[in-house]
């Protein structure tokens, strides 16, 4: 160029000069407007900004693979958002209480999500600061302080809004991701569990009632309209006569059926007070064994009693006891029916520092998935000649002893447990 320039190729030198000067700017944006692209898309994934236009003019194999990457975040992305919606819809349509924290090892709790429920318990606004929160809410944040943020199932007394203290059901979980702590706790009225299975309860009791009372009185009813037919025959014939007879028969049938029904109703409602005394458990069940030993004999059912102590005592009605372990030895009889052979009843008694357990377990057909919440009700049986009274007299003669009778059961080994308080 130096050479051009000064053997008077000065056009020539400058014309040249301007090529080159042409050819740095092409070739300077010719890799800059690309590697613009490609910051303004790793921008847009640092910040989880979705909402850029790719420029799809660039065929570059890494800004193509670039461009796949930014569209295959942006869908993640979205459906992440959708996933969060759904979570967030079902969480605040439950009817417990659910309030998560988070934090990482060295910060401070953060309110990760509160339901609407749990403020709606503590009728307070939907924080998503823990200060605010505990500022707001002190006597629970001192709970969870008091417990040190650790797993716990329990029952907790709050006062809202200076009224009368209410019992919650408190339980609380922690987990511990790569990056988080969280720490979950759950809060259900106590009160409105109680109600609402209180509720379901008279509802299953009802209809048990009246499809009983429906399925007495509709024939009865029918009876009574086809004898007024006779009533209005100057003389019966003999075999009007003998079905007259016959119809009087069914409705005292049935008029006996109704009085046995409340009968049996009446025994569940009006429990006797347990006449309690020192009474041993072992003995006790020994000697209903041996009562019904002939049955179990005709029947071709081997009974075993386990037990690891010759005596347990506890504070109880002998003659009401007595009268739920027959119960549940006549229900395992019934159970026993299906089978050809290999009958077998285990009676397993076990002790804890506080309590003392009579399990009664048969090889049976077992309880249905289908009626297993239903068989405490008063009146559901699934025998012929059932009353349908015995489970749920056997529940409250042990809910009268400050104890619970309870059931597991699936083909081949259901067992109903007695608890008892030990002396």
């Amino acid at each position: 160029m130096v050479f051009l320039l000064n053997h008077d190729f000065l056009f020539t030198g400058f014309f040249g000069l301007v090529i080159i000067l042409v050819s740095v700017i092409e070739f300077y944006y010719f890799f800059k407007n690309p590697f613009r692209e490609i910051q303004k898309v790793l921008s847009a994934l640092v910040h989880d900004d979705y909402s850029l236009k790719v420029n799809t003019n660039q065929h570059s194999a890494l800004f193509s693979d670039l461009e796949k990457l930014y569209c295959k975040q942006k869908n993640q992305y979205f459906d992440q958002q959708s996933v969060k919606l759904i979570y967030d819809n079902l969480l605040n349509s439950i009817s417990s209480g659910i309030l998560i924290l988070r934090k990482t090892e060295s910060e401070d709790w953060e309110i990760f999500l509160m339901n609407r429920t749990f403020a709606d318990i503590f009728q307070i606004p939907v924080y998503s600061s823990w200060n605010n929160l505990q500022r707001n809410l002190t006597e629970f944040t001192d709970k969870l302080k008091s417990i040190n943020f650790e797993e716990v199932n329990e029952t907790l007394e709050i006062s809202i809004d200076n009224s009368e203290n209410q019992t919650y059901s408190l339980k609380t979980s922690a987990i511990k991701t790569y990056t988080y702590q969280y720490y979950t706790a759950t809060l259900d009225s106590v009160q409105t569990i109680i109600e609402k299975k209180e509720k379901q309860a008279w509802h299953d009791l009802m209809q048990v009632i009246s499809h009983e009372m429906m399925n007495t009185l509709t024939p009865i009813n029918s009876l009574i309209n086809s004898m007024e037919y006779y009533t209005d025959q100057p003389q019966l014939s003999e075999e009007d006569s003998e079905d007259f007879k016959e119809s009087l028969k069914t409705i005292q049938k049935k008029t006996v059926h109704i009085l046995e029904f409340v009968e049996n109703y009446r025994k569940i409602s009006q429990l006797p007070q347990p006449k309690k005394k020192n009474t041993d458990l072992v003995k006790l069940v020994g000697t209903c064994v041996e009562m019904m030993h002939s049955v179990f004999e005709e029947k071709g059912i081997l009974v075993g009693i386990i037990s690891d102590y010759e005596e347990l005592n506890s504070l109880i009605d002998p003659v009401l006891i007595e009268r739920v372990i027959i119960n549940l030895l006549t229900n395992s009889i019934y159970s026993l029916e299906s089978r050809e052979n290999d009958r077998q009843i285990k009676i397993k008694i076990q002790k804890t520092s506080e309590r003392i357990f009579v399990g009664i377990w048969d090889n049976g057909s077992g309880i249905e998935k289908e009626i297993r919440d239903k068989v405490f009700i008063p009146f559901f049986t699934t025998r012929t000649n059932g009353a349908g009274i015995g489970l749920s007299l056997s529940k409250n003669i042990m809910e009268a002893h400050d104890g619970n009778l309870t059931f597991k059961s699936k083909p081949g080994d259901t067992g109903f447990l007695m608890s008892f308080h030990t002396l």
